[in-house]
Formats: structure tokens, C-alpha cells, sequence
């Protein structure tokens, strides 16, 4: 058995601790383990007619050569944002450009490419790690016939059919972290912190972050944020006696309702696939706050932040069951599936799951959209939000 491994869009902490286990396991089984640099780009750039092109996208992988990466950040095997049924002419490498097929946006379909590589490669089944965009790739090569068996990854949580994915813990306890941290400053200058967390369609991050760490105010992607109302609760968390200063978090994709364009304008910035590329609301929210109530407002984007450095130990965790449980679908024979924690117990779902959308904040459930706070007090939910 001859099997692939790929990590795919933005790191995380805890895919070295993932690629470390799933070389353990099917080792011991006898297999071969081969590390595709890169990402689905690493893949994009071999040239099946030229063996040379495979030295730097492909890297061998044993219990020798993994030792002590679970100790470290990031992914040994490297990572990109790239689409192989979306590719720019930009992006597309040199030997495939005469054969290229592009649309009017000028992207390509790459997959009988991809397709080719794979089996080129002789390999018997690929894991790729990864969010919902690497992920839904790996569902259409499932849908082709490759032999997939997916681990989810991403610090926003937002993968359909499992309720934890590598790097949310660590993103969790760096904000955490960093609400309690930032609440000294807000207290010793009576002032209103606001810290900005990534999420762009799901505000899971800032529902715990502002859960764990009991933050005065939360404001979620999944929830226009009325800022009068907002300016008003926090006037009162002001004035509430007890400790100075107040300090909320809120996803960066949020979107302020109240605010003037003109005041609220950031830099107009997209990615490669014509995404918006956030970041900037909490600075718009501070500003606002300021001129509302006359008070100073700070805020503060943990951005890479919450991604970078060696992953806590529920991200150790859980990559390494990721792992093990991968390499055993596939001797089983089960492909075709991705890896998911539910309701505390390890299982796998299709794959075909990532391709229903980011999963989001149950806001009837969990979110007190008037009072701009998690509500996590019903019975079972610590059981179904637990990691």
C-alpha cells in the first residue's frame, strides 16, 4: 500500500502532530507513506513526463524523517491556497499552459492533470488535511474514483460534520488568552478594549473565546451588529462598578449595522479566488465607540496569530486520533470519508460533507443576539461544544 498525504490553505497548529501519526500507523502496517509538498499545488507542478519535477514536491515519509515535528507549528510539508478545478493562467506551471483550457475568468480545470499525477505516483489512497475549500477538491476526486480519506483542519471550526477540527483549541486558547490580557490594559485606563478574531463565515472562535473568557460583549459573523445597541451595553458595563475598563471580541467578518460608510471604509483587498480579504472591523468598532461615547476604545486583530507556534495539548490530541482513525478507514477499505469528532466520540462522515458550506453558529441555540453574549447554559450543549 502505497498512500499520499497533503496539507492544504492556511496552517494551523497541530498538522505536524496529524502527518507524525498517520506515518506511525501505516508504517507499522508496511506501507509507504509519501509527503506531497505544497498542497494541492504540489500535485498541480509534477510532470509525469519529467521525473525531475518530482524532487522538491515530494518528500518521503517515515518514523525517522517525522521525529520531533509534532513539537512545531506550521507543516513540515508546506502548504497553499490553490484550487486544482479553479487554477489562474498566473498560476498554472509552464508545462501545462499550451494544454490549458481557460474560461473567461481565466481559470482552468486541472483535475484530469491532478488525476494523471495520482496515478502516475501509484497511489493506493491520499489523505489530505485541510478546510472546507481543500477538502471539497478532495470530495471531487472521491467523485473521480480516488481513493480519499480527509482529516479536517481550521482554526474558524467551520467544516460541516464534525464538531472540532485540528486548531481550534489552540486558536481558543490563544484568544483566550489574550481577552484576559488585554483586560488589564482596558481596566487601568477605563477604556473599551475590542479584539478582532479571524472567522469569516462562522463566529464560533468569538463565541468561545468570549464564553471562556467571560468578555463583556461578543459579536458573531452569523449577527448584524446593531452598534448603537452595542455602544449602549457597553456604556453599562462601563458604569456597572467593580472592575474598570470593558473588553469584547468579534469576528472579522461581522458586519456593523449604524455606522457611516465613509467612517466604516477599509482597504478594498481580494484574494487569488476573488474572496474579500477581511480584517479591519474592530479598528472601525473602536473608532466608533469612541466618537459614541466619548470614552477611548482600543482595538487589537490577533489575525496569525491565533494560527501560529506549537499546538495545545486538545490539539495534539486530536490530530493524533485524526491520524490513527484515517489509516484505519482506509485499511478497512472505507474511502470516501473524512474524520469527525461528535458529541465527544471519534467517527467519520462522507466527504461529500464539506461540500454543503461553512458550518455556522446556531444563534437560537447558543448566541443572545440582543445582549451580544454567548448563551451556553442549556443541558447537553458543554457535551456537543467539548473538545
Amino acid at each position: 500500500m502505497r498512500i499520499g498525504i497533503l496539507t492544504g490553505g492556511g496552517d494551523v497548529p497541530g498538522l505536524n502532530p496529524a502527518i507524525q501519526q498517520v506515518t506511525r500507523e501505516a508504517c507499522a502496517r508496511g506501507w509507504e507513506v509519501v509527503g506531497i509538498r505544497n498542497g494541492w499545488a504540489g500535485l498541480l507542478g509534477i510532470n509525469p513526463d519529467d521525473d525531475t519535477s518530482q524532487a522538491a514536491r515530494l518528500m518521503t515519509l517515515d518514523p525517522q524523517t517525522t521525529r520531533g515535528i509534532d513539537r512545531f507549528g506550521g507543516t513540515v510539508l508546506h502548504t497553499a491556497r490553490l484550487h486544482p478545478d479553479t487554477v489562474r493562467e498566473a498560476d498554472m506551471p509552464d508545462f501545462l499552459q499550451a494544454a490549458a483550457k481557460y474560461d473567461e475568468r481565466r481559470w482552468a480545470d486541472m483535475t484530469p492533470h491532478i488525476l494523471r499525477v495520482i496515478e502516475h505516483l501509484k497511489l493506493d489512497a491520499l489523505i489530505p488535511i485541510g478546510g472546507d475549500g481543500t477538502l471539497s477538491y478532495a470530495a471531487r476526486l472521491g467523485e473521480e474514483g480516488v481513493p480519499v480519506l480527509a482529516i479536517p483542519k481550521t482554526m474558524d471550526n467551520d467544516v460541516q460534520g464534525t464538531d472540532v477540527c485540528i486548531g481550534f483549541p489552540t486558536a481558543i486558547t490563544r484568544s483566550i488568552q489574550t481577552v484576559h490580557d488585554i483586560r488589564s490594559t482596558a481596566s487601568a485606563e477605563e477604556s473599551i478594549g475590542v479584539i478582532e478574531l479571524m472567522g469569516r463565515h462562522s463566529g464560533e472562535t468569538a463565541l468561545m473565546a468570549g464564553h471562556l473568557g467571560s468578555a463583556d460583549r461578543t459579536a458573531i459573523a452569523e449577527v448584524p451588529v446593531d452598534v448603537a445597541a452595542l455602544s449602549e451595553l457597553l456604556w453599562n458595563d462601563l458604569s456597572a462598578g467593580g472592575e474598570a475598563g470593558a473588553v469584547m471580541v468579534v469576528s472579522e467578518g461581522a458586519q456593523l449595522v449604524g455606522i457611516d460608510a465613509d467612517t466604516a471604509a477599509t482597504p478594498a483587498r481580494t484574494d487569488k479566488f476573488g474572496n474579500k480579504r477581511l480584517g479591519g472591523v474592530g479598528e472601525v468598532l473602536a473608532r466608533d465607540l469612541t466618537q459614541r461615547l466619548g470614552v477611548p476604545a482600543f482595538s487589537l486583530q490577533l489575525a496569525y496569530l491565533m494560527r501560529a507556534g506549537a499546538p495545545v495539548s486538545q490539539d495534539s490530541m486530536i490530530a493524533r486520533a485524526f491520524g490513527t482513525l484515517a489509516v484505519e478507514l482506509i485499511a478497512s477499505g472505507q474511502t470516501g470519508r473524512m474524520t469527525a469528532l461528535q458529541e465527544g466520540k471519534y467517527t467519520s462522515v462522507p466527504v461529500s460533507r464539506t461540500g454543503e458550506g461553512a458550518a455556522q453558529v446556531d444563534v437560537d441555540r447558543y448566541y443572545d443576539a440582543k445582549a451580544f453574549s454567548p448563551r451556553i447554559t442549556r443541558p447537553g450543549i458543554a457535551q456537543s461544544l467539548s473538545f
